[in-house]
């Protein structure tokens, strides 16, 4: 399996910034941002960040509001306070040992399994959503269980190649993203279509069975845009929350038998003691998250005064024209895109 797989890769790999020098660092960068995100998606915050730390020692310096920022936008921000947070324990070199890789903040089995074999050349085998699907195909397992899964894990590192791991994991992804994907297969090009049982019985994406999809709640929530003097209140959300460490625009859930303009005037005096009467009413905004969506309300407020001003986390008064200095959820920049469209 290995030498047609590898074959196969060696004509067809994908040109990707992170395979331009595989430094235990830099790897670990790319596999953190590609958790749940496509490649096209990362590569431009990958250049970006690797620009900014070039290495394991500028990255271990650095300042979260500054790192944030650069992840602004690439979602799932525990991944960004995890790796932050893993490099502030590294003492000099990166680990190069599997037990002490999974005791780092945001790194489990896959992400140091897959370290530790391109990094480091070591015979691991990191499997993710993409190498369980080849290995379910191949073997031809339409039932995902626990007794499957350690099957597939077992064929995987069974057929791994010695001299050259790191190799023979990238191929693999590169596989299951190009020809074995899960809505699609382009078999006539596979290097393994030969031992793949569920090309010979002509229905590889039905391996394994597709799991079916669960409706996520949509919370209507309504947020304004706070004016006074010239400048706009934004509030930065507490580490414990998700989302931590964005800044926003103030708001909040529209509670049951409540209207959006009842919500803001409530969340407002909740928020930040302050109090509004006329709130005016811009548009509705939708987005959606990995678990959940809104429906947001918006506004735009200005109190007579700030005196009474109380808030319990950090908060600014900025121009308008500033805001994009801070880093934002996706919601807040749909509503600055919103924003722009009324000037």
């Amino acid at each position: 399996m290995q030498n047609e797989l590898l074959n196969w890769f060696y004509q067809n790999k994908r040109d990707l910034p992170w395979r331009r020098g595989r430094s235990p660092y830099r790897v670990w960068v790319s596999e953190i941002m590609l958790q749940q995100t496509q490649v096209k998606t990362v590569i431009p915050y990958y250049k970006k960040w690797i620009k900014k730390y070039p290495t394991l020692k500028s990255f271990k310096e650095s300042n979260f509001d500054d790192v944030i920022k650069i992840w602004e936008g690439l979602g799932y921000y525990s991944r960004c306070k995890n790796m932050f947070n893993a490099a502030k324990l590294i003492k000099s070199s990166f680990p190069n040992d599997y037990e002490d890789l999974i005791k780092l903040p945001g790194i489990g089995d896959y992400t140091a399994k897959t370290i530790l074999a391109l990094a480091f050349k070591k015979k691991f085998v990191g499997v993710d959503t993409n190498l369980e699907r080849i290995g379910y195909r191949i073997l031809g397992l339409k039932t995902k269980t626990k007794r499957n899964h350690k099957r597939v894990i077992r064929f995987l590192e069974e057929n791994q190649c010695n001299k050259n791991p790191g190799d023979y994991n990238e191929a693999l992804m590169d596989l299951g993203g190009s020809l074995c994907k899960a809505g699609i297969t382009y078999c006539n090009q596979c290097p393994l279509k030969n031992i793949c049982k569920a090309y010979a019985y002509s229905s590889p994406t039905s391996y394994p069975t597709p799991k079916v999809s669960k409706k996520i709640s949509i919370y209507d929530v309504a947020i304004s845009v706070v004016e006074y003097q010239n400048k706009v209140l934004i509030m930065k959300r507490k580490n414990t929350k998700f989302l931590s460490g964005l800044w926003e625009f103030p708001g909040g859930k529209i509670e049951n038998n409540e209207t959006a303009v009842q919500a803001i005037i409530r969340e407002l005096k909740e928020e930040t003691n302050l109090t509004i009467s006329n709130p005016v009413f811009l548009g509705n905004i939708t987005h959606k998250y990995s678990h959940f969506g809104v429906n947001i309300s918006l506004f735009i407020s200005s109190p007579k005064s700030i005196k009474s001003i109380n808030i319990d986390q950090e908060y600014k008064w900025i121009k308008m024209n500033n805001i994009l200095n801070y880093p934002l959820p996706k919601a807040n920049h749909k509503i600055l895109d919103f924003l722009k469209k009324l000037d």
